[in-house]
């Protein structure tokens, strides 16, 4: 029982991160249809945004949570402006704009580097203090990530399931000719869209740095195992991309409670190729 209990509690505070990437980007995946690769890069910038406001201009970190998540989200509205939505309204394929996320991500990283090199920074963390819940110590920060997962997730989930603005989004990712005819306006929709995306994406990269540290591939690494966990979860469903990226997280924190960590990540990954050969298996 105290493996079931260490791994959920534990799984859920590591998994933080991955819950926000993972909804982020099965957003824009829902809405446009394509892998968006860049989308690790809004991550790395939330990061780095909050470095900007926490050590340059010496904001508390908590005080420095909110300008950096709306700066990641103003910057995932001006990929799509500037660069995705031209690219979808010429028709461009699924795999042509694959293929323009992975360019625009790596200008972004790079113009990044070219700007604040490529050495690791921290941010200033908040006091710290330790607390046992059910048996588990955990710290205040990873119980604030915990609480505001579950707050955005849950407002995420009642957004798109249970709301109006859902049903515009749903009925424009289903149809969006149809969608038009009915009155509704697919640019505002999609910027709408991808400014929440880009906020999940930047407090994602909040969290990933003030656990560890901010680098410019941060956003890179952790895209990864986001398009994993989305594709497991069926690509474009964000209840989907919630259940499987709280599963990843309490399946890597039982082996690493059992093992070491790099056989959490070998196992993890062989779930997720275990997954999709069973789906292909029985689609054949």
């Amino acid at each position: 029982m105290w493996l079931v209990r260490d791994s959920v509690f534990i799984g859920l505070l590591e998994a933080s991160p991955l819950i926000l990437a993972a909804m982020g980007f099965t957003l824009i995946y829902y809405l446009n249809g394509f892998i968006n690769f860049a989308y690790g890069e809004t991550i790395t910038y939330g990061a780095y945004f909050a470095v900007l406001f926490n050590v340059t201009f010496g904001l508390s970190f908590y005080f420095a949570i909110l300008p950096a998540a709306l700066l990641a989200g103003g910057l995932s509205v001006a990929t799509y402006l500037l660069i995705f939505r031209t690219a979808l309204k010429k028709g461009v394929g699924a795999t042509e704009m694959i293929i323009l996320s992975v360019g625009l991500s790596f200008m972004l990283r790079f113009g990044l580097v070219l700007v604040v090199g490529a050495e690791n920074d921290f941010l200033s963390e908040p006091a710290i203090d330790y607390y046992r819940v059910i048996g588990v110590g955990a710290t205040n920060l990873q119980l604030i990530a915990l609480v505001l997962v579950v707050v955005l997730s849950f407002d995420l989930y009642w957004l798109i399931y249970r709301t109006g603005f859902g049903e515009v989004v749903r009925g424009l990712a289903n149809n969006e000719p149809l969608a038009e005819v009915s009155g509704i306006n697919p640019h505002k929709v999609s910027v709408h869209v991808w400014f929440i995306a880009g906020v999940a994406g930047g407090l994602s990269g909040i969290f990933s740095g003030v656990f560890a540290l901010v680098n410019p591939l941060m956003g890179w690494n952790l895209i990864l195992i986001t398009v994993m966990v989305s594709i497991v979860a069926g690509v474009g469903s964000v209840r989907g991309a919630l259940i499987a990226s709280v599963a990843a997280g309490i399946l890597t924190a039982a082996i690493t409670l059992i093992s070491k960590p790099l056989y959490a990540e070998v196992v993890l990954l062989a779930a997720f190729i275990g997954i999709l050969w069973y789906r292909g298996a029985r689609v054949a």
